[in-house]
């Protein structure tokens, strides 16, 4: 099992380490904590971004609001 440290998942995910911080404070992201450490399971994370890449291919319909000028 492979665990990521904030850092090592930014790296990993190549974005930067406050928008993961972001994603763990809005709990968007698996995570957990050794003490005050945040911590990633690799495994937890890769089916987290393929359930994001099947919500994203998914369908939305989206209403149209139309204004009047």
């Amino acid at each position: 099992m492979k665990i990521f440290t904030v850092k090592e998942l930014a790296d990993y995910l190549q974005c930067s380490v406050s928008s993961i911080r972001t994603l763990v404070r809005k709990k968007q992201i698996p995570y957990f904590r050794i003490g005050s450490k945040l911590n990633f399971n690799k495994e937890a994370v890769d089916n987290w971004i393929h359930n994001q890449e099947i919500y994203n291919m998914q369908d939305k319909e989206y209403p149209i609001k139309i204004r009047s000028l």
